[in-house]
């Protein structure tokens, strides 16, 4: 059954011991960071693998998560990384052929002299999705992660590791360009039988959708009502979302699971995690490089044995491309490629970085404790130590040495027994010794001190009375409490009649008034009177009576 816990939820029970935490953000999140990783990478070994890696580095990770309901943003920024670290160990070259991964995972090969095949949702979302592999690696995440995952806004952002600005100008660029070539493609398979015309402009087809090809079907749909129908009804960017998608491996629970929270178990990752909000940072920039035969700055879409080429590539006339050679950087200080001269980058010097899991502990009116995760995100070890005398505020563990990737707990505490009602706020600095480099951190710390009204009851509580020469019964209430009392005040009761009377302010701090039953009937009557202080604070007594009717 799934967890159906918040992911704010869900981290903070994990960083608080529950292990069974970390088995719901798999259930949750692994479908699709699998999912991304078999497109990113063309290999299911590899997928499994990388979503393995995620999950053990988040839980090795997870207490630098500063905003806890953003666990599926984090999540998917980590998988980026690993996606960079994978591509950069095996170098990155595009395949044109992707049924290596598999049948159930590409597209099925469609007949270009089939005309008039029925061709499924399905069938067209696959092979949208196989086109879209032979873009370069961030645009394709772009897409993966937008369009298949949804992510929007701040968390997009987030996990491409850009500013919200470039997120929606990559966003809004790569949907206008990728929509315009991809639709030229599924109204070519998708089109033919309802629309003769286009089955004559695509007579002779081989399959190998040129430029040539994808302008003349382009220009088609522009004057084509019918083919206009069917762009709208099989947009190319809605079948990539409904694509299939690729499933992870039964196993693979089990196996990330078993591992998480042993020493070790993370692989190595050298990235910090000191982007806003306790988010990975990027872990290097991308460095491919694309060359397309007769064009320049061109996208490459493999599509079984043709290629979409979505570029503006001068002459619709000009004979079209007879091959497409992808080559990229790969970086490496000992080998080189045979298309392309190894990179050799510079060694990077020691990083020093301290990460908090917070700067703001809040206990509110309930915790008595919290805890403040102080990690080393640097290559260097260090010392810090807590300054100020937050009382009533008690801490333990007031610093330490913190090793590369060490972690330490401050825990932060009150006891409100001996405090008065109010609110607390105090702050602390963590501050790394001199010379580290490291500038120091302040710690927020806000706590509440609520206590409700004390209240003390004279009025009947179980007495019975005649309904003949009947008389209101009285009420009072006396109150204590240390903040002011929230007027007015009422007495209301339920019975054969029910009602609402107000009560009066009297100066020995204490209410009165009457139940004003006027006409009464026999049964009997439960009354109530709660009473707030301006905190919100409230407490309620009541009490009951019976009336009975006379004879006679």
């Amino acid at each position: 059954m799934p967890d159906a816990r918040t992911d704010a939820e869900l981290v903070t029970a994990y960083l608080a011991g529950d292990r069974g935490a970390l088995a719901g953000m798999y259930d949750r999140f692994s479908p699709g960071l699998y999912d991304t990783a078999a497109a990113m990478l063309r290999d299911r070994h590899e997928a499994a693998d990388l979503t393995h890696d995620v999950f053990l580095i988040a839980a090795e990770r997870l207490a630098q998560l500063r905003e806890p309901e953003r666990l599926k943003p984090w999540l998917y920024a980590v998988l980026r990384n690993e996606v960079y670290r994978h591509t950069k160990k095996r170098g990155r070259a595009l395949p044109t052929d992707f049924s290596a991964m598999g049948a159930p995972e590409v597209a099925a090969a469609i007949a270009p002299d089939a005309e008039g095949a029925a061709i499924s949702a399905a069938e067209l979302g696959e092979l949208v999705r196989s086109a879209a592999c032979g873009l370069d690696e961030r645009d394709q995440l772009v897409l993966e992660l937008s369009v298949r995952q949804g992510l929007q806004g701040a968390d997009l952002a987030a996990a491409l590791g850009v500013s919200a600005d470039q997120s929606y100008t990559m966003v809004h660029r790569m949907r206008d360009r990728v929509d315009r070539s991809l639709t030229a493609l599924v109204v070519a398979r998708a089109g033919r039988k309802d629309c003769p015309d286009l089955a004559l402009v695509l007579q002779g087809w081989d399959g190998n959708f040129t430029v040539l090809v994808r302008k003349r079907v382009a220009r088609h749909i522009e004057t084509c009502e019918t083919c206009e129908r069917t762009r709208r009804k099989a947009a190319p960017l809605a079948l990539l979302g409904a694509a299939p998608a690729f499933a992870a491996p039964l196993a693979l629970r089990d196996a990330v699971l078993a591992k998480a929270g042993l020493t070790g178990a993370a692989p190595a990752h050298s990235y910090a995690f000191d982007a806003d909000g306790g988010f990975p940072r990027v872990s290097r920039p991308l460095r491919f490089s694309t060359l397309v035969a007769g064009a320049a700055a061109a996208i490459v879409l493999g599509v079984g044995s043709g290629a979409i080429v979505a570029a503006n590539t001068g002459d619709e006339s000009a004979a079209p491309p007879t091959s497409v050679v992808v080559t990229t950087v790969v970086e490496t200080s000992s080998t080189t490629s045979s298309t392309t001269p190894a990179t050799v980058l510079p060694t990077a010097p020691p990083t020093v970085g301290m990460n908090l899991s917070t700067t703001v502990i809040d206990l509110g009116a309930n915790s008595n404790s919290a805890a403040l995760h102080v990690r080393n995100a640097g290559d260097v070890a260090f010392e810090w130590s807590v300054n100020g005398s937050p009382s009533p505020f008690t801490f333990a563990n007031a610093g330490g040495t913190l090793q590369p990737g060490g972690d330490q707990v401050l825990t932060l505490a009150i006891t409100r027994t001996n405090l008065a009602e109010g609110d607390y706020a105090r702050s602390i600095t963590i501050t790394p010794a001199n010379g580290s480099g490291i500038a120091p951190v302040k710690v927020a710390l806000r706590a509440r001190v609520e206590r409700a009204p004390v209240l003390t009851l004279d009025g009947p509580d179980g007495d019975v009375y005649g309904n003949c020469g009947w008389k209101d019964p009285n009420v009072i209430v006396t109150y204590q409490d240390e903040s002011a009392i929230q007027f007015p005040v009422f007495v209301s009761w339920d019975g054969p009649l029910d009602g609402e009377n107000q009560l009066n302010q009297r100066a020995d701090t204490s209410v009165f008034g009457q139940i004003m039953v006027g006409d009464p009937k026999a049964g009997q009557y439960i009354y109530i009177i709660s009473i707030a202080d301006v905190r919100g604070n409230v407490s309620t007594v009541s009490g009951s009576f019976t009336i009975e009717q006379c004879i006679g």
